[in-house]
């Protein structure tokens, strides 16, 4: 334990009174992933990638809508750590409506560009969807681990002090974006030109990989933050920013909703 900080973390923590709707507190965004995404729990990773990793420690903005990597952790030392399962059924639900959404969307969007009239449809498909996470036990035993260089040490202390909120990484969602264009019979030579117009009007990641379209191959799509941040000594510990009744308890202790 580092002679400076204490840290806590909870296996869980009750929903608030009537539950959260939303993970975040503002107006939805155009993006029906990252919304849908938002709506199962996780921090969007916009664009996705793999250095959002479970066990490191973020600087969190108050809003719950950024967040600051401080202390990273070596990808082998999560290896046996980490537990991967496919995702429940509210996961796979809510990925799906986003699914139906955006591939409306881009097939609106493609419609409306002259060299792409030949196409007939395009669907997002999201592949290989699974959550990482690395259990409760194991997060406290990393935190130590990476308290103890004085780097870290000192980078979560100074944030801590004027009031921030320092918290690790528990889960990831993994997946692979893929999308699906069928093109009128007397379509030649499109898929890369479709491609193109993907990119520019909704994916700028998107590219034409084994006659595929394809975008975020095995990455991070959201992240999911432990039930508890750090803190100093002599403070107490508190819940992610994650949505008004959190911040609410944050502020007024008293009213708590995880206790």
């Amino acid at each position: 334990m580092s002679p400076i900080l204490k840290w806590a973390i909870f296996l869980a923590c009750a929903g608030p009174p009537g539950g959260v709707a939303a993970v975040y507190m503002h107006e939805p965004t155009p993006d029906k992933l990252n919304e849908a995404i938002v709506n199962i729990g996780f921090y969007p990773i916009t664009p996705p990638n793999i250095l959002r990793a479970p066990g490191e420690i973020y600087r969190v903005s108050s809003d719950g809508k950024s967040y600051t990597m401080l202390c990273e952790v070596d990808p082998k030392r999560l290896v046996d750590v980490t537990r991967t399962s496919p995702t429940n059924n509210r996961v796979s639900s809510e990925l799906r409506k986003a699914r139906l959404g955006v591939s409306a969307d881009l097939l609106r969007n493609i419609k409306t560009k002259a060299d792409a009239k030949l196409v007939e449809t395009v669907s997002l498909e999201l592949e290989d969807v699974e959550v990482l996470e690395v259990s409760l036990e194991q997060l406290a035993i990393i935190a130590d681990e990476s308290l103890k260089r004085e780097t870290c040490d000192h980078e979560v202390r100074k944030y801590l002090e004027v009031g921030d909120y320092v918290c690790q990484g528990q889960q990831v969602l993994k997946a692979t974006t893929k999308y699906t264009v069928a093109f009128d019979d007397t379509a030649t030579g499109l898929l890369e030109r479709t491609a193109g117009v993907i990119k520019l009007a909704y994916d700028e990641d998107a590219r034409v990989e084994g006659g595929q379209i394809i975008s975020g191959k095995n990455l991070y799509y959201g992240m999911k933050l432990a039930p508890r941040c750090l803190y100093l000594p002599g403070e107490r510990s508190r819940q992610p920013p994650l949505n008004f009744w959190y911040r609410i308890a944050n502020r007024f202790p008293a009213l708590d909703f995880s206790e």
